[in-house]
């Protein structure tokens, strides 16, 4: 009989003792995904944010005097960083290089002094370097980019420049001083969602120190594209 009291109490004591042990979760309220996203520590919604962009466009020829397209002649990469003002405004900047090229029509041909050659075409890699203002159509999307407009100016520096002509089989390939569009400035506007936008680009004004016949070119000023964002 003792030994039943005895194995009972330790039975009592293995229940009992546990139960003090833990500790009450009724109060505690575990996150939500929606509480998540508004976390402003992580995520394209916090303060401060990063990312990359790969940029694919082509230039849109509105006059018989620009240079002819050939879709895709406009390739980028690109680093943005964008600060918080608010939920509907931030702003911030992003730099890249770039790759352009523009096919020439008949008036550029002739206008380089190059009558007998049956296509031509000119190359420009250079620096690119933006600065945004951004307006979020949905203050209230917690931590998502959501849909968004941006408008920015722009200016671009082209560091390698070469013209290429052909001939049915033969080609040249010529590297100058006075090419234009050394320098250009211009203005863009980009209307995205998430981690894709479309973009319409308008160059305002080119130059190049070194004046000669090919400076005075006209290229198109227009351009439009996609660009996928690369999230950080």
């Amino acid at each position: 009989m003792k030994l039943i009291k005895i194995i009972l109490t330790v039975c009592l004591l293995c229940l009992v003792l546990p139960a003090f042990s833990q500790q009450t979760l009724l109060n505690v309220v575990q996150p939500t995904e929606i509480d998540q996203q508004y976390d402003t520590k992580k995520g394209a919604n916090r303060p401060q944010y990063s990312w990359g962009q790969v940029c694919f466009g082509t230039f849109l020829v509105l006059d018989e005097t620009d240079s002819k397209q050939s879709f895709i002649n406009y390739f980028a990469l690109n680093s943005n960083r964008k600060y918080k003002i608010n939920g509907a405004f931030s702003h911030g900047f992003g730099w890249g290089f770039h790759y352009l090229s523009y096919n020439l029509s008949r008036d550029g041909l002739e206008k380089m002094g190059s009558y007998y050659w049956e296509k031509g075409k000119l190359n420009n890699i250079g620096l690119n370097v933006n600065y945004f203002l951004r307006l979020n159509f949905d203050p209230k999307r917690g931590n998502t980019i959501g849909y968004y407009l941006d408008i920015l100016p722009y200016t671009q520096y082209n560091f390698y420049q070469r013209a290429e002509f052909q001939q049915k089989r033969i080609t040249e390939k010529n590297r100058k001083g006075d090419f234009p569009d050394r320098y250009a400035v211009g203005g863009e506007v980009r209307l995205g969602k998430e981690f894709f936008s479309i973009y319409i680009r308008y160059k305002y004004l080119s130059y190049n120190p070194k004046s000669g016949r090919y400076a005075d070119l006209d290229l198109a000023k227009w351009s439009v594209g996609i660009n996928f964002n690369i999230e950080n």
